[in-house]
C-alpha cells in the first residue's frame, strides 16, 4: 500500500519551503513523514503547517518571520509548527504569539516525534507507548519516494561543511560533513527512476565532501557517482553544486565519457577579487579558478558554468567590486546568483570593519546581476544552431513547453503536443536577452 492509499485520519497539513535544494528535499522527507501517519495535504485552512525555514540571510529570517505573521492571521485556528535552520538560528521564535511547536534543524527529520503528534485528535497531546514507537520507526526514514511538485528529484547524499567560510552560519547549524549511505542513496536515486523521474539532481551542503569521513567510501564522490550512472531507467544525473577543489580530472572524465551525466557545474565564486577572496576564507584565487573552469571547457567545450557572487562583503572597495565584474566576464558564467552580504552573528565576518552600507550593496547587486545577464546572453549565443537534449517540465503562459538542456541552459520550443516529462532533442534557433528558442531536431 502506497502512502496515499493509507486511509485518511480527518487530519490535513500544508507545508512551507525556503532556501536550498536540501531544503526542498528535507520537506519531502518530512511530508511523507505526515503522510504516513495518515495525514492529507491541503492548501485549504490546514489543522497543521509545517515551515521548514532558512536563515542564511537577513532577508531570509526577514522572509520566514513576515510568513509566520501572515500564516497565523490568515489560519487563526491552524496549528503552526517552525523547524529548520531558521528555528535554530531564531530560538526567540518560541516566542512569538500564534506559533505552537518550534522544532530544531537537529531534530527536524524526527519531526513527529519531536513534538509527539496525534493526528487522531485535535489536542497535541503525550501519545501512547505504541504510537510513539511508530513515530519512531518513520522518524528513522532516510529516503524518499517521491519529489511532489518537482520535474526533477532532488536527492539528498550529505549535509554539513567544515569550510568555515567567514560569513557562512551553514557550518554552525548543520555541523561537519556527515554522508548518507551508498545502498541508501542507490535505492532511492533507483526508485525515483522507476517512478518516473527522467532527472535525479544530488544535492547537499558541500557535495564533493561525500564519504569524506569514511575510508568505506572507495573513491569519494566519484565512485558515487560510477554507482548512479549504472541505474538503467535513470536517464539524467545532475549535481546541484560542487566547489572548485572538487572539480577534479575524475570528475572531467565522467562527464565526457557519461551521456547521462550533466554537462553543466555550478560552482561558487563569491568574489572575483582576491583580497576579497581571503578575507572570506575561500581557498583560492580567482586565478586558479579561471584556469579550473578553462581547462574544462577544453575538455567538455559545450559545457555552461553557473555560480554565485557575494557583494558588499566587509571592506568591498570598489576596485574590488571591478575585479569581480570582471572575472565575471572572463568567466562567461551562463548563470550568476547575486545576492548582497548578510552580517550573521557568530561569523567572523560579522565583526569585521569597514561593513558596507546598505544602499551601496544593493546597487552593486543590480549592477552585477545587469552585468551577468549581457554575459549570459554572449554565453548563450555561442551555441546557436546547435543540438541540444532537452527535459520539457512544463508550458508557459505564452504557450511555449519549458525546459532545461543537459547543460542548464532553459529552452523554449514551441508545439502543440504534451511534451511534459519528455527529453527530446532540439536546435537552438534564436537567443534573445530574456530567451532561449529551439525548434524540434
Amino acid at each position: 500500500m502506497s502512502l496515499n492509499q493509507k486511509k485518511n485520519n480527518g487530519k490535513t497539513c500544508q507545508f512551507y519551503t525556503f532556501g536550498c535544494k536540501v531544503n526542498q528535499y528535507e520537506t519531502q522527507l518530512i511530508r511523507e513523514q505526515f503522510l504516513a501517519q495518515g495525514f492529507s495535504e491541503t492548501n485549504q485552512d490546514p489543522d497543521y503547517l509545517i515551515i521548514n525555514g532558512c536563515t542564511v540571510t537577513a532577508a531570509a529570517d526577514r522572509k520566514c518571520r513576515y510568513l509566520l505573521r501572515s500564516l497565523r492571521k490568515k489560519n487563526p485556528l491552524t496549528k503552526i509548527i517552525v523547524t529548520g535552520c531558521f528555528a535554530k538560528n531564531n530560538p526567540d521564535i518560541s516566542l512569538q504569539p500564534g506559533i505552537d511547536h518550534v522544532v530544531s534543524q537537529d531534530d527536524k527529520l524526527s519531526i513527529i516525534e519531536q513534538i509527539s503528534i496525534n493526528p487522531g485528535n485535535s489536542q497535541n497531546i503525550i501519545e501512547s507507548k505504541v504510537t510513539l514507537e511508530k513515530s519512531k520507526n518513520i522518524s528513522r526514514k532516510t529516503l524518499i519516494n517521491d519529489f511532489q511538485g518537482h520535474s526533477r528529484a532532488f536527492v539528498k547524499i550529505q549535509d554539513g561543511c567544515d569550510n568555515f567560510c567567514s560569513y557562512c552560519i551553514v557550518p554552525y547549524m548543520r555541523g561537519l560533513p556527515t554522508s548518507k549511505n551508498l545502498e541508501i542513496i542507490t535505492q532511492e536515486a533507483a526508485g525515483l527512476a522507476e517512478k518516473g523521474f527522467k532527472e535525479i539532481v544530488l544535492t547537499g551542503i558541500n557535495l564533493g565532501m561525500w564519504g569524506c569521513e569514511s575510508a568505506k567510501s572507495n573513491g569519494g564522490l566519484s565512485a558515487l557517482l560510477n554507482q548512479l550512472l549504472g541505474i538503467k531507467q535513470l536517464p539524467r544525473l545532475r549535481l546541484s553544486s560542487v566547489e572548485l577543489i572538487h572539480v577534479n580530472d575524475l570528475l572531467i572524465e565522467q562527464i565526457i565519457n557519461s551521456d547521462k551525466l550533466c554537462a553543466h557545474l555550478h560552482i561558487p565564486l563569491q568574489s572575483g577579487d582576491d583580497q576579497i577572496l581571503k578575507k572570506m576564507n575561500r581557498r583560492y584565487t580567482q586565478d586558479l579558478f579561471l584556469k579550473k573552469i578553462q581547462k574544462v571547457r577544453q575538455c567538455i567545450p559545450d559545457i555552461c558554468f553557473t555560480t554565485d557572487v557575494m557583494v558588499g562583503f566587509p571592506g568591498e572597495s570598489e576596485e574590488n567590486f571591478q575585479n569581480t565584474l570582471d572575472f565575471v566576464r572572463k568567466a562567461g558564467f551562463l548563470k550568476v546568483h547575486v545576492f548582497p552580504y548578510s552580517p550573521r552573528p557568530g561569523t567572523p565576518a560579522a565583526t569585521m570593519p569597514n561593513q558596507i552600507d546598505s544602499k551601496v550593496k544593493d546597487l552593486r547587486k543590480k549592477k552585477l546581476a545587469d552585468f551577468a545577464n549581457l554575459i549570459s546572453f554572449e554565453s548563450r549565443k555561442k551555441l546557436l544552431n546547435k543540438k541540444n537534449w532537452v527535459l520539457f517540465e512544463e508550458l508557459s503562459k505564452d504557450g511555449y513547453w519549458m525546459g532545461y538542456a543537459d547543460n542548464y541552459v532553459q529552452i523554449k520550443l514551441k508545439s502543440a503536443k504534451n511534451l511534459k516529462n519528455l527529453i527530446l532533442p532540439v536546435i537552438i534557433s534564436q537567443v534573445t536577452m530574456e530567451n532561449t528558442i529551439a525548434i524540434c531536431a
